[in-house]
């Protein structure tokens, strides 16, 4: 399991030991929320949070670290 503290309101893990398959991390914000998102597209697959606009930068980050996140 591999954790990133990236922002001040959430952050990731990735579990590479699940047997799933699409590529994905979960998403647990400071209010206790969490969602699951796709590695490469970044579509919301479980879970919610409100505002969705706060998805934005977690999707970002996701873009950005896409090719490391994957080898995870």
């Amino acid at each position: 399991m591999t954790n990133y503290s990236v922002g001040d309101d959430w952050r990731i893990r990735i579990n590479g030991r699940e047997q799933h398959p699409l590529p994905h991390v979960h998403v647990q914000f400071r209010d206790g929320s969490r969602v699951s998102l796709a590695i490469e597209t970044g579509a919301l697959l479980v879970g919610y949070v409100s505002p969705r606009k706060r998805l934005e930068p977690v999707r970002t980050w996701i873009q950005a670290h896409r090719d490391a996140l994957l080898t995870e």
